[in-house]
């Protein structure tokens, strides 16, 4: 029994399409608030060369991500809840050949964007280093020949011209969306509502101030509204009620639509509260969009800090495979995340 549809048999789910316990995660306020066709669910996925412990890279290059992670659990979980996932490439899954044969030839409905690591693609390419670079901290020419070196290297390898990205690292700058925008990029999906990654490294972003919704960012500033032509996709995050305490409120973690920890009960307490957001705090009502993210190494015994072991891996799938239920339940309907202007716009 493969390691996702263990995990529901013991949550009591079985059968064809699963339906992961989502009686015991909803309560009767969450089946009333059913989403309509102005709801929708992205799953982002930055996939990226096997990591391990503190995010360090596995030498020799290895790519169990890709064929456990995505081939054999992830993709075939979406397919069951009907998501069409986002998977953003980074330079040396492109490049990698059994990598690259493997996403493209994925059955279903599938996006393929990019996801800059900027040590792995030229000028100045190194495939043995650690990826600790935020790309805002480049100089402006030195990002926009790195930007335009993956761009090409997806259209050569891939066959057409990616529409969505995301910075490794979330590192985006006053000079991204303007070289994305060139590039005919039509969505980024860096920005991190609430976090600041200032104290992280050089380029390192502040989002505190950033939109949780789907925006049109300035195009030097991208955590605030604008007129640029590649729209901003956050990813889903909100505050939990411990940030009001004082002094320590602050310091401690907010809550993300993200599989890699917690619990199944709050990523859909999460996911309720979004969709509660879209309904009863705008005016007219605006597209909700739940925008996921995670990493393909995450579900990987070994292949990042998440996952030690297999049950590790396992809890993180169930985790995941109870938020498409309760967006399959709820009418969340599931795009790619360069669908998402044409929905909002």
């Amino acid at each position: 029994m493969n390691v996702w549809k263990r995990n529901l048999h013991t949550m009591g789910c079985t059968g064809a399409t699963p339906r992961p316990a989502v009686s015991i995660l909803q309560s009767h306020h969450a089946i009333t608030l059913m989403a309509t066709d102005s709801s929708f669910l992205c799953v982002t996925i930055d996939c990226e060369r096997d990591k391990g412990a503190g995010w360090r890279v596995q030498r020799p290059a290895a790519y169990a991500g890709v064929h456990d992670g995505i081939v054999k659990k992830l993709h075939p979980l979406f397919a069951s809840f009907g998501v069409t996932p986002t998977y953003l490439l980074s330079p040396e899954v492109i490049r990698d050949d059994a990598s690259l044969d493997a996403i493209t030839k994925l059955p279903g409905a599938f996006e393929l964007g990019t996801h800059l690591h900027a040590e792995y693609v030229a000028p100045d390419a190194d495939d043995d280093a650690e990826s600790s670079t935020f790309q805002a901290a480049l100089p402006a020419d030195v990002e926009r020949a790195k930007l335009e070196a993956l761009t090409r290297l997806f259209r050569e390898r891939v066959g057409r011209a990616p529409r969505s990205f995301r910075a490794g690292r979330f590192g985006i700058g006053a000079t991204t969306l303007a070289i994305l925008a060139d590039l005919g990029y039509a969505v980024d999906s860096s920005v991190t509502p609430f976090l600041d990654w200032s104290a992280t490294g050089p380029g390192a972003p502040d989002f505190r101030d950033a939109p949780v919704s789907p925006y049109r960012p300035d195009p030097t500033q991208p955590a605030r509204v604008g007129d640029s032509p590649v729209w901003e996709v956050p990813v889903t995050i909100r505050r939990g009620p411990w940030q009001l305490l004082p002094g320590v409120g602050r310091s401690l973690p907010h809550r993300w639509l993200r599989p890699t920890w917690g619990s199944a009960r709050g990523l859909v307490a999460l996911a309720r509260r979004v969709l509660a957001e879209g309904r009863e705090t705008r005016r007219p009502p605006r597209p909700t969009v739940l925008n996921v993210m995670f990493h393909n190494v995450e579900v990987t015994p070994g292949a990042s800090p998440y996952a030690a072991d297999e049950a590790d891996a396992s809890a993180i799938l169930g985790r995941l495979a109870a938020l498409l239920a309760f967006a399959r339940d709820a009418g969340v309907r599931s795009v790619g995340l360069a669908d998402v202007p044409g929905l909002v716009s």
